[in-house]
């Protein structure tokens, strides 16, 4: 564990960004275009990085804030009632009456791996005024933490509103697209996955680099530290060198959502006033523990098991 002498008591986190409901279906394999694969069941759940990775942090402890937008529909009453039972602060959360709750798509194989596609709907409704309104709460945070699956403007003002108010930013570039170069270096951390490095990075796929050749070419182009995850092998850890922080072993039901609960783990850490590597171990058992079960948000761990996996 890491240093509490200055850490608060509790720690605050801001997260601005996604909430979709999550249709789950598990099947022997991915489907090929126009195959038909027989399922082998189906599920119905909460979703969305921003709002999982809320909920992975005031999981772990943190007084947690979600600043997003659902629709007036059954699913957006769904997320409210959710929100409430985990204890995160749902003020800065609009309720778009001409969009639907964003819905995502996931197919889950035999191996745990999966394939998830996303309709944003009130989502993408989320604007930089939303952010405005919800100024106060980011300035009040320790830490904020956003995704890519919101639209850039919010984004782009949620990092201003950080960088004004000394907020330390851990920036998630997952769904991985194009953004701009300062939106990255106004972050202190960027923790993409492997495939979301070797795209900011632009190396492509079939080229034969390691990781730690990606993670050392990206952490070379933007101003803060990269902390990339790399499968159950961990993740490195790369500013002027390259550390590795390995993952706990575990055995993998369902690997959809480890990004989610690595960022929300490492967000929490960093509130505590964990260095950058105790930040990322905390966060390995946080995203291993959560692949030990089916779906995301019944998988977020509790502090206390992240606690006992973590000093053992």
């Amino acid at each position: 564990m890491g240093s509490t002498e200055s850490a608060p008591e509790t720690p605050s986190i801001a997260v601005v960004g996604s909430y979709n409901v999550g249709l789950t279906m598990r099947v022997p394999q991915f489907p090929v275009p126009g195959e038909t694969v027989i399922g082998e069941g189906f599920a119905e759940g909460p979703g969305g990085k921003g709002s999982n990775q809320a909920i992975a942090a005031s999981r772990l402890g943190a007084d947690t804030t979600f600043v997003g937008r659902v629709g007036t529909d059954r699913y957006g009453d769904d997320a409210f009632d959710l929100w409430e039972r985990e204890g995160i602060d749902t003020a800065q959360v609009g309720r778009d009456p001409n969009a639907h709750t964003g819905a995502g798509f996931v197919l889950v194989d035999a191996d745990g791996e999966n394939e998830i596609t996303v309709a944003p709907g009130a989502n993408a409704e989320l604007s930089a005024k939303h952010v405005d309104d919800a100024a106060d709460a980011i300035a009040a945070s320790d830490v904020l933490l956003v995704q890519l699956e919101i639209e850039t403007d919010p984004i782009e003002r949620a990092l201003e509103v950080a960088v004004t108010n000394d907020v330390e930013i851990v920036l998630n570039p997952a769904p991985v697209r194009d953004i701009d170069q300062a939106l990255l270096d106004r972050a202190e951390y960027v923790t993409p996955n492997q495939n979301e490095a070797r795209s900011l990075a632009g190396i492509d796929p079939d080229d034969k680099h390691t990781d730690r050749e990606v993670a050392k070419r990206l952490a070379d182009m933007v101003d803060g530290t990269v902390v990339m995850t790399v499968g159950s092998d961990g993740a490195l850890v790369v500013d002027e060198t390259v550390q590795t922080v390995e993952a706990p072993s575990v055995e993998p039901v369902d690997t959809t959502g480890a990004g989610d609960a690595f960022n929300g783990g490492f967000a929490v850490g960093r509130a505590e006033g964990m260095t950058q590597n105790e930040a990322a171990r905390f966060a390995c058992v946080t995203g291993a523990l959560t692949v030990t079960a089916s779906e995301v948000v019944p998988g977020l761990p509790v502090r206390s098991a992240v606690d006992d996996r973590h000093s053992s």
